[in-house]
């Protein structure tokens, strides 16, 4: 039997367990809050590696991977910055935001922006919430596409298909529980893939890199790892993990777990392109480097095409699930149900799922960037536009409502500006998630700033702070 029809049928079969997963769990019924958050029923510890696996996708295991190709290990600083990042957001964050969820109800990421400054705040909270996350899709997407497409030996519009295909059906039926069970095993499987490229490239032999390496400027590798990071803290996504928690207890004791496992995958990851230098002499496009190195039976052993296939699409699937599921959440609790002033539905959320899943399919038959920097992009624009306000929110010090406005503005445009001077050699440290957080900070810290000097001066506390 051939490497292509292992791979197919390898493919059909890890398919069709997703979708079993899917249809088995939509009999679960439950409403909203089920479908969104899993009703607050889900194990701790499955949430945990679901925290993990849906934050490594086809960006990592293409993108990331292969960048070291290019600019050789410094790029593993990248890795380092979201670990910390990540053991941060588990040993702060995530008690706080359970212990918010549980008091409060709360589903979406923009419920605390409602809880803490009204309406008006919410609905700037899920505009950001749904540009970055669809950003955030649409390089999942081109990423799991590509390998597709190498392996399977199809069309890029034929992959993209595919991917769509799979992650609506089984999402669209199952909701958040099919999201965290699923996740469980791709988690596994993705860490099988990963180290398994890992040791086959060790072991490697072929033609050397003939192109020299071009170090990156610590200030590009910085704003790249900031960003991911970023994401770790306060993606809606990864938030709705910290929602789903049982308890705030719960939380704390499966802090580890996850900070663990990244470092774990990522150990593996990010020195890909690195060793690929020994065995790859050149590569017309950086992003094809990990597609070829699989596909390619000359290179490395021919099991280890089904295996990474299903570990990208087990990592993107992981991802693109939770994303999509955050963006239909946002819009139909805080968007379409108040518009037509009616209760939130699940059945439109499971509309609106598959509906923004069609919007990236469309979009991504266009290339609008590389893999990373649409996700540095998408996690300039949800990180510096919410991070700021987040932080003092959940330290016990929300600003008041005009700062916090003031603060998601400022980040989204210093956002947006940092992007358009990076496109265009502005430097390594006019990158897209610098201004926007340093954008974003500047009213919370003169508010903060102002209130001490008050107090200095015996002028009492300022409201709302």
């Amino acid at each position: 039997m051939s490497t292509r029809a292992v791979t197919i049928l390898t493919l059909v079969g890890y398919t069709a367990s997703l979708l079993g997963v899917g249809l088995w769990l939509r009999r679960r019924g439950g409403g909203f809050a089920d479908y969104v958050i899993g009703g607050g029923r889900i194990p701790a510890w499955m949430l945990a590696v679901s925290f993990f696996a849906n934050f490594v996708s086809s960006n990592s295991l293409v993108g990331h991977a292969s960048k070291s190709y290019e600019v050789g290990l410094v790029w593993s600083w990248v890795a380092v910055t979201m670990v910390v990042c990540c053991a941060w957001s588990w040993w702060w964050l995530a008690p706080r935001f359970a212990r918010f969820a549980s008091a409060t109800g709360a589903t979406t990421l923009p419920d605390f922006y409602e809880h803490h400054w009204g309406r008006g705040a919410s609905l700037v909270a899920a505009g950001v919430v749904l540009l970055g996350t669809f950003f955030y899709v649409l390089a999942v997407m081109r990423g799991t596409a590509l390998v597709v497409q190498t392996s399977l030996e199809v069309s890029y519009p034929a992959a993209l298909l595919a991917v769509w295909a799979v992650t609506v059906a089984y999402c669209v039926a199952g909701g958040f529980w099919a999201d965290v069970s699923t996740d469980v095993l791709q988690a596994f499987v993705l860490f099988v893939g990963a180290a398994g490229l890992f040791i086959a490239l060790a072991f490697a032999s072929g033609q050397p890199a003939t192109t020299p390496l071009r170090p990156a400027p610590i200030g590009l590798v910085l704003a790249v790892g900031l960003g991911g990071g970023l994401k770790l803290l306060t993606d809606p996504k990864q938030v709705m993990v910290f929602y789903a928690m049982p308890n705030e207890r719960a939380a704390s004791r499966f802090r580890v777990l996850g900070p663990i496992l990244l470092a774990a995958v990522y150990a593996c990851l990010f020195p890909i392109g690195w060793l690929a230098r020994r065995v790859v002499p050149s590569v017309p496009q950086l992003e094809e480097l990990v597609p070829r190195l699989v596909s390619d039976p000359g290179l490395l052993p021919a099991w280890l095409a089904p295996v990474y296939l299903i570990a990208v699409l087990a990592a993107s699937m992981s991802s693109l699930d939770s994303a999509l599921l955050v963006m239909a959440a946002c819009a139909e609790k805080h968007l379409v149900a108040p518009t037509l002033r009616a209760t939130v539905s699940t059945a439109r959320t499971r509309a609106l799922l598959g509906a923004f899943a069609t919007a990236a399919l469309a979009v991504s038959l266009r290339q609008l960037g590389g893999i990373i920097g649409l996700t540095t992009f998408a996690g300039a624009v949800v990180g510096a536009a919410l991070t700021p306000t987040i932080i003092v929110a959940l330290a016990g010090r929300p600003p008041p409502r005009r700062r916090a406005l003031a603060s998601m503005a400022l980040g989204l445009a210093g956002a947006a500006a940092g992007r358009w001077l990076s496109e265009r050699g502005s430097g390594p440290w006019l990158q897209d998630t610098f201004l926007g957080l340093a954008a974003a900070t500047l009213p919370i810290a003169i508010g903060l700033l102002r209130t001490r000097v008050r107090r200095g001066s015996g002028g009492g506390h300022a409201p709302g702070l």
